[in-house]
Parts: structure tokens; C-alpha cells; sequence
């Protein structure tokens, strides 16, 4: 009788109606996969401060062809202004380097491609909306860098500026914020722990919102174009390669607007 009490105990330890009912103990949770860091290290920093230094430098720009602007800076002191915005954005990004580098991963070979392509509906649609009289909710500085008072040798000199940039500034910063931290932070406060490219109904609201609001002249084309780097984030989950597409819709679009002139796009 021992033995069957003993066995009709392993069976069935609260089989005693007097006993409550208890849940089955969770599983050990040292089988359970531990949470991973997708980085980068320091990611509020590293996320966060050169967009934040790159932003709160272009308060101070003016815009061209319109009056003096808060700071009584007209469009003379844009060069200047200009100039100073990105070194202080070379500089936040050269504090975080260290973090973000080993996070960007390897390049791919055809999303620098896709970039390239991508500036024609950006054009197409930019100027539309122009037509339209749609353009006016968020004109750019629109600056020509041959004015007659810089001079041709000044003009290269702040062309080159505004390539540096259009080309390595704006995709590195705009892509750690905006794919790096605000489409991870939707779906996490812990964004880091969240995989990089992770695309839910939050972190698509999130991108269209920032497309919108930080690009209202371009509206229609940053929604789409916005959209779908958002895409190639998700196809290789590698920032380097949103950085690259970034880059050189930017490059295009930066040759396009010297070759003819349409100033209004930068």
C-alpha cells in the first residue's frame, strides 16, 4: 500500500480537494533564449545626438530670398552658417563613431543603385507638388552658391560643403535617428533589444509621420521614398545599406539640382 500511495502522489500532488489550485511553475528560464543587443552601444547617444546637433544648427540658417530672420542673419551669413552646421555634426558624429561603426554591418552592392533610381519620382513628385502650389507649406534655403558675392572660387569652396553634407551628414544622421531609434522605439522603449529593419504597424505610422513633417515642400515623394528604404532596411538588416541608399539618392539628387539650377530642392 506504501508504494501505490507513493506513486498515486507523483501522480497527482493536488489531488486532495482541500488543496487550491496551483499553476504549472513556468518553464526554467535559463532555456530561455536570453534577449539580444542590436546595438549600437550607447544607443540613446549614439542615435539621438547627431541629428539633434545637425537640427539645432539649422535654426540658425536663413532662407534664401526672404528677409533677415531672428538672429537678424540674411541670406549673406548662409555660407557661414552652413559651414558651421556641419562641422558641429562632423564633430557629434565623430563622438559616436565608436559605437556606431562596428553596428553598421557590410555593405550590399545594390542599394546605392536603387538610391540613384530613386531621385527621379523624388523630382517628379517634388516638382508636382510645387505646381501644385503645395510647395510653400516648407521651402527650403534654396541657396545658389554662384551668387556674385562669394565668387567663383568661394562658390565651389561652400559646394563642396554642401555636398559633404548632403552626402555624409544627412544620411548618417537622419538614418541612426530615424531607422536606428524611432522605428525601434515604437515597438520597444528598449529599442536596442529590437532588431534593426523590424517593420510593424507602429514603426510604418512612425517613419510616414517624420517623412511628412520634416520634408512638408516634398511631402508625396518623402513619403514614398521614406517608405521604401524603410524596405531595404527589412530586406538586408544592415544600416549601412539605409545609409547608401540615403547617400546616393542625395548624391543624384545634389548633381541634378547643380546641372540645373533648380536650387529650390536643397
Amino acid at each position: 500500500m506504501a508504494r501505490e500511495t507513493r506513486q498515486t502522489d507523483a501522480k497527482s500532488p493536488m489531488s486532495s480537494p482541500l488543496s487550491p489550485t496551483v499553476p504549472a511553475p513556468p518553464e526554467d528560464p535559463g532555456c530561455e533564449p536570453p534577449l539580444l543587443n542590436h546595438g549600437p552601444t550607447r544607443p540613446f547617444l549614439a542615435c539621438l545626438l547627431p541629428l539633434v546637433v545637425f537640427l539645432l544648427f539649422g535654426a540658425f540658417e536663413p532662407t534664401s530670398g526672404e528677409p533677415a530672420n531672428w538672429l537678424g542673419l540674411g541670406e549673406g551669413d548662409y555660407p557661414f552658417v552652413y559651414t558651421l552646421r556641419i562641422v558641429a555634426s562632423l564633430v557629434a558624429l565623430a563622438v559616436v563613431a565608436r559605437d556606431v561603426l562596428p553596428w553598421l554591418g557590410r555593405p550590399s552592392w545594390w542599394p546605392p543603385l536603387l538610391g540613384a533610381a530613386l531621385v527621379i519620382p523624388w523630382i517628379v513628385l517634388a516638382a508636382l507638388q510645387r505646381e501644385a502650389g503645395w510647395a510653400e507649406m516648407g521651402s527650403r534655403a534654396a541657396f545658389d552658391p554662384f551668387r556674385p558675392f562669394l565668387g567663383e572660387t568661394g562658390g565651389w569652396a561652400f559646394l563642396a560643403v554642401r555636398f559633404t553634407g548632403l552626402v555624409l551628414v544627412v544620411p548618417i544622421a537622419e538614418e541612426l535617428f530615424l531607422r536606428g531609434f524611432l522605428m525601434r522605439y515604437v515597438v520597444s522603449e528598449r529599442f536596442w533589444e529590437v532588431r534593426f529593419g523590424t517593420l510593424t504597424t507602429a514603426s510604418v505610422i512612425a517613419c510616414t509621420a517624420y517623412a511628412v513633417l520634416t520634408h512638408p515642400g516634398e511631402a508625396i515623394a518623402a513619403a514614398g521614398w521614406f517608405g521604401i528604404v524603410s524596405g531595404v532596411a527589412a530586406a538586408t538588416r544592415r544600416p549601412i545599406d539605409a545609409i547608401t541608399t540615403h547617400a546616393a539618392t542625395n548624391l543624384a539628387l545634389g548633381l541634378y539640382v547643380v546641372a540645373t539650377g533648380a536650387w529650390w530642392l536643397w
